[in-house]
C-alpha cells in the first residue's frame, strides 16, 4: 500500500511540473481545451486475511511421576492455536504454524529449552490435507534432540491444500507439553519460558 501511495504522489508532482512549464505557452494561445485523465487503481490484495489466534496467553506445567527417580517431569497443554482464512481469493499456497521456546529462567537459575518437548494434535477432523507436526522429544529422552530450542521452530501443524479445505474456514491444533530435567541438577524456583508461535505461508 505504501508503494502505491508513493507512486501516485510522484505522478501528481510530475503532472504539476508539466502544467507549470506549459503555463507560458498556454497563456499565448487563442484557444484552450481540457482532457480529463482517469485511472482505476484496484485493491492489490483480496479482501480478508489469513490470521492466527491463540486461546490463552499462558499455560502452566505441573509435576507428574516420571517413573524414574533421576528424572523430574512436568506436563501441560498448549492453548488452542487457530488459523482462520477470510480472504475472498485463496492463493493455493500451503501454510504452517511453527513454535520455538526460550530457556526457562528463575532468577539466576536456568533450564535450557532443549528440555521442553511437545506432542502436536489437531482439534477437529479436517481431512488428509491438514496434518499435525511430529512429536519432539526432550534432550533427556534423546541426547541428540534440541527439544523446542530449535531456532527455526518445530512444526505444530500444516495445511497442504487450502484450496481443497478453504470452505472449512478455520483450523485448530494444540500440543501436549513435556518438560524433563535431571533431578540432581535443577534448582528449586518458579521458572518461565516464552513459546513463540509463527504462521508461515
Amino acid at each position: 500500500m505504501n508503494r502505491t501511495i508513493l507512486t501516485r504522489a510522484g505522478a501528481v508532482a510530475f503532472g504539476a511540473l508539466l502544467l507549470a512549464s506549459a503555463g507560458t505557452a498556454v497563456a499565448a494561445a487563442d484557444e484552450t481545451d481540457e482532457v480529463e485523465i482517469n485511472v482505476e487503481v484496484t485493491d492489490r490484495y483480496p479482501s480478508g486475511v489469513l490470521a492466527m489466534t491463540v486461546a490463552a496467553a499462558e499455560t502452566t506445567l505441573t509435576e507428574v511421576d516420571s517413573g524414574d527417580p533421576l528424572v523430574r517431569e512436568f506436563t501441560g497443554q498448549l492453548p488452542t492455536v487457530t488459523v482462520t482464512d477470510t480472504r475472498s481469493v485463496v492463493p493455493g499456497a500451503p501454510w504452517a504454524v511453527h513454535g520455538t521456546a526460550s530457556d526457562f529462567v528463575s532468577g539466576a537459575s536456568m533450564i535450557g529449552a532443549e528440555h521442553l518437548g511437545w506432542t502436536p494434535m489437531l482439534v477437529g477432523d479436517y481431512g488428509p490435507a491438514v496434518e499435525p507436526g511430529g512429536d519432539i522429544e526432550t534432550v533427556v529422552d534423546d541426547p541428540g534432540s534440541e527439544g523446542l530450542a530449535f531456532a527455526d521452530g518445530e512444526l505444530l501443524y500444516v495445511n497442504w491444500d487450502e484450496v481443497d479445505t478453504y470452505s472449512q474456514g478455520s483450523w485448530s491444533a494444540t500440543a501436549g507439553l513435556q518438560l524433563k530435567v535431571d533431578a540432581t541438577q535443577v534448582d528449586a524456583g518458579s521458572y518461565t519460558s516464552v513459546l513463540t508461535l509463527s504462521l508461515f505461508e
